[in-house]
């Protein structure tokens, strides 16, 4: 007698990748590619972007990036409720920059801000976000990172993730760039970073 032993689908394994094509940092594009690898239906209620700006000594800016892990979501708005950019964090010298994207595309669609985008289990999703941020906020800084940030409901409560995004850093030869490219992990929820990278 055989018995065929059925793979079952973990409840919560929400997976995002980040495709961010360089441009000009006032006008960032990001597409947050989704993939529900769990057997629960996940709602994506919002998406957004943190711009945190200071003035550190640029050593390696890999390691800058690492500023996206140590923002505490809870103290986010919710993108619905931007009204004013620009509040500060940490020393007095730095700063963060939250906001909702200009326009939204869901699977190549236009979508209106503030409706839920549900993923069911086992389906990949595409969401393409345009932002328009302020350089004023951010002038006299020689290091600016750019984090997505992502707000899920799922089985009735609510989260929000702050993944690492690319950085920019002024150095005496001008400026560079550095994006990491990589998926991360928002479901099951990590203790530690909200947007762990897959595979920690």
């Amino acid at each position: 007698m055989f018995f065929w032993l059925k793979e079952r689908r973990a409840a919560q394994d929400l997976r995002v990748s980040l495709h961010i094509p360089m441009a000009a940092p006032s006008n960032p594009a990001i597409t947050y590619m989704f993939q529900n690898r769990g057997g629960q239906l996940v709602a994506v209620q919002g998406v957004g972007l943190l711009v945190i700006a200071d003035n550190p000594s640029i050593i390696n800016q890999s390691d800058n990036i690492d500023l996206c892990d140590k923002v505490d979501p809870t103290t986010l708005m919710p993108p619905d409720q931007i009204t004013a950019q620009g509040a500060r964090i940490g020393g007095a010298r730095q700063k963060r920059e939250e906001y909702a994207p200009v326009s939204l595309s869901v699977g190549g669609k236009p979508k209106a801000a503030g409706t839920a985008i549900d993923i069911a289990g086992g389906q990949s999703l595409a969401i393409a976000a345009t932002f328009k941020t302020d350089p004023r906020q951010t002038q006299g800084t020689s290091n600016q990172v750019f984090c997505p940030i992502i707000w899920l409901d799922y089985a009735g409560q609510g989260s929000a993730a702050v993944c690492q995004g690319f950085a920019i850093a002024t150095n005496p030869g001008g400026v560079s760039n550095t994006i990491m490219a990589r998926q991360f992990r928002l479901l099951p929820a990590s203790e530690g970073a909200s947007c762990p990278v897959a595979g920690r």
